[in-house]
């Protein structure tokens, strides 16, 4: 736990947008996505995973089916067969050094470990030198599910903070001592209201949450978090109002906690 955070997450009082900034003419995790988050100057969240040959790929599953209608585990494909699946706008799904070229340290980045299979050693060993190497890291945070995965992180030195993904698996087997080992939580935004959770932000824990959808989670995170993740904020049909919508209903710092 690092209270220390509270300090330096001015520049995530926009929110984050989760999976890029993606709408109805931008897949989720697509280039495409971020790159509008990098032009209305958006903070975003990102999934990558480790191809069988090394390379990182950015995409929220491990399967491929659900994005491109074909299947394939990128965890057992190469770069090359991983690319040969297509998303709805053409584009295929970018590696991690693609990504980290495209933004340039521009905007604050969440950068999530999936792992399979166990293979938490080697995602670390092969992400962390890229995640290292960011321009303005200091602006940049490492999330996981996978505790193992955090810790083989460090192992390996990485400089971002390190944070806790608290969804349904980890309330029901998380031990205490798990959810204080790491500089902040990253929680389901409904599991703030919980008493453990309350208990932590009363120790000084820094709380993040996801994903806020509506008025209902958006009033839950505000009032609970610190930082709040979310996404299909506005109509692809409207998105210069996104910005005017993050602005004035998703900062986080609006109200006193």
């Amino acid at each position: 736990m690092n209270p220390e955070l509270k300090n330096h997450i001015s520049h995530l009082s926009t929110g984050v947008a989760h999976r890029g900034l993606h709408d109805l003419a931008r897949p989720e995790n697509s280039r495409a996505a971020f790159e509008h988050a990098i032009e209305a100057n958006i903070p975003f969240e990102f999934d990558v995973h480790l191809c069988k040959d090394g390379h990182v790929v950015v995409c929220h599953d491990s399967s491929l089916l659900r994005m491109t209608g074909k299947e394939g585990i990128i965890e057992e494909m190469t770069l090359e067969e991983t690319q040969a699946h297509h998303y709805f706008d053409g584009s295929s799904p970018i590696t991690l050094p693609e990504l980290l070229t495209l933004n340039n340290g521009k905007v604050p980045m969440v950068i999530e470990l999936k792992t399979r299979g166990g293979n938490a050693k080697e995602l670390a060993e092969a992400a962390v030198p890229l995640i290292n190497s960011i321009p303005n890291k200091d602006l940049c945070y490492l999330i996981s599910f996978d505790a193992d995965a955090l810790r083989e992180a460090k192992r390996c030195g990485v400089t971002l903070p390190c944070g806790f993904l608290v969804g349904t698996e980890a309330i029901k087997h998380a031990k205490k001592e798990l959810l204080y080992e790491f500089d902040f939580l990253d929680v389901e935004v409904h599991y703030s209201l919980l008493p453990r959770f309350r208990r932590y932000r009363k120790d000084g824990g820094m709380l993040f949450c996801w994903t806020v959808k509506n008025r209902l989670t958006h009033s839950i995170g505000k009032k609970r978090c610190h930082v709040l993740t979310w996404e299909e904020v506005d109509s692809a049909k409207e998105p210069l109002k996104v910005n005017a919508f993050v602005r004035d209903h998703l900062n986080p710092f609006h109200t006193d906690r």
